[in-house]
């Protein structure tokens, strides 16, 4: 049974081989961007549970602290940024006069840094998934460009024949149409992982934004709290 599947394949024509090579190059590349994604998002969506867990109504000490340990999550980065803008607005404005309600006014910066923060993180967790589009896309017409010229390559070889018959043209049929198998096996993984890795960035993208969110009310508290302090005799 194997030899029948593999005839076609040895004895087709030259732009069929090509266009076979092509197939198997593109599903050893997606098989490739399938092991490495699937390391990255799981790596990234484990410390991303860990980091939540352990977080909730913490300070910003416990959360860098959380965030030097899963550094692969998504999150420590958008902590990172924030930390980062907090820094440079203390420095600035903290020792000033109104330094505190300076701040306040300020924070929507902070929210602006864990975007970027976010957008590159989303960047960095999408790379590799537009190749994947590309091969679910061009890998079916690839194989359907190989069968019609094997189709018409049979037909215009029949053309002399005074009676062409079924066993004459079968044969060039099926080595025809194996391109088309081999495009759709290419293409029908590559629309699995490509659509099961972009529902999986959707899901850290909302947890970035909920996390963003729940810094930003931190920033907040902070500030108050300082605020409080500042203003008690």
């Amino acid at each position: 049974m194997a030899g029948g599947f593999l005839g076609p394949l040895i004895h087709a024509g030259l732009f069929a081989q090509f266009i076979l090579l092509t197939l198997f190059v593109m599903s050893v590349v997606t098989w490739a961007v399938f092991i490495r994604k699937l390391r990255v998002l799981r790596r990234a969506f484990g410390q991303t549970r860990r980091f939540l867990a352990h977080t909730g109504g913490a300070s910003l000490a416990h959360y860098e602290r959380i965030a030097q340990a899963l550094r692969q999550s998504p999150l420590a980065s958008l902590l990172g940024a924030a930390l980062a803008e907090w820094q440079d607005l203390r420095r600035q404005f903290h020792g000033t006069e109104s330094g505190a309600d300076l701040m306040q006014q300020l924070v929507p910066n902070i929210s602006e840094a864990m975007e970027r923060a976010a957008s590159r993180e989303t960047e960095k967790l999408e790379s590799s998934l537009p190749v994947l589009a590309i091969i679910t896309m061009v890998a079916p017409f690839l194989g359907l460009l190989g069968t019609v010229q094997g189709v018409l390559s049979t037909f215009l070889s029949l053309r002399g024949a005074q009676m062409p018959t079924l066993q004459l043209i079968a044969p060039g049929i099926s080595d025809a149409l194996i391109t088309t198998v081999m495009g759709l096996v290419v293409a029908i993984p590559a629309a699995f992982f490509y659509n099961y890795f972009v529902g999986r960035v959707r899901n850290l993208q909302a947890e970035m934004e909920r996390f963003a969110s729940e810094l930003t009310g931190l920033f907040r508290r902070e500030i108050a709290s300082s605020q409080l302090k500042n203003s008690q005799p």
